[in-house]
């Protein structure tokens, strides 16, 4: 404690010892008044003046010599003059807030260094966590150019068979052309035969073809529509 501490403690025990002697004398006047007033009534709460008694006793006699007591053995030094006393209370006030300053000092730099390392831990993890979303926004892109070329793959392929399948039917219709153009042409080319007396479809063949096999006489029937060999004179027979 420091001296001015025990001032202000002393300047109170003073204050509280004048309070309790006032309030002493205040009670030895009331107690006048009612003895003056009534000689008859005993005085009431004689309990309640011991207790300041008992209070003033034990700060004249104890408290204030043990005070003394404890300042002198702290602060007092006959070789010193007041203000020199002054000075090292001082002193000692400015090592106590130096001492302060350095705790202060000391748990403000820890205080920076958990807050750098924290700063640092938490750039780390936005750094991963940049890291992270660009490898996501990667992969997306890649899945997705995987998705348009398959995509793209597909439509290829489709036209493909779509081209394929233009071309066949085009080859079709050219070949159906090409065939009613040369069954046209060979319907121009055919030649007729009128059948005159003593004449049959054996010697018709013989005449036109030198053959008059059932092969020849089959495609004679068939390009005429006939269901045998029978013919009748006049009839016109179509030579394919």
């Amino acid at each position: 404690m420091s001296k001015e501490d025990y001032r202000d403690k002393i300047e109170e025990h003073r204050q509280s010892f004048e309070e309790e002697q006032q309030e002493q004398l205040n009670l030895s006047r009331v107690s006048r008044m009612n003895k003056n007033g009534s000689n008859n009534k005993k005085p009431k709460k004689s309990k309640q003046r011991k207790f300041p008694l008992m209070t003033i006793l034990f700060v004249t006699f104890i408290l204030i010599p043990l005070t003394i007591l404890i300042y002198f053995v702290q602060f007092y030094d006959p070789g010193k003059t007041i203000e020199e006393a002054e000075k090292d209370t001082m002193k000692n006030s400015v090592v106590e807030f130096d001492k302060t300053g350095s705790k202060a000092e000391a748990s403000t730099s820890s205080d920076k260094d958990k807050d750098e390392k924290a700063n640092e831990q938490a750039k780390e993890q936005a750094q991963k966590d940049a890291e992270k979303l660009a490898a996501q926004q990667k992969a997306a892109e890649e899945a997705k150019k995987a998705e348009e070329a398959k995509k793209a793959q597909e439509a290829k392929v489709a036209q493909q068979q779509a081209e394929a399948a233009k071309k066949a039917e085009e080859a079709k219709k050219a070949e159906e052309a090409r065939k009613a153009e040369q069954a046209k042409q060979n319907a121009a080319n055919a030649k007729t035969h009128t059948v005159k007396s003593n004449e049959n479809l054996y010697r018709i063949a013989l005449k036109y073809y030198g053959d008059g096999s059932e092969a020849t006489l089959a495609k004679i029937r068939a390009a005429n529509g006939m269901p045998n060999d029978t013919v009748f004179v006049g009839q016109v027979i179509k030579l394919p």
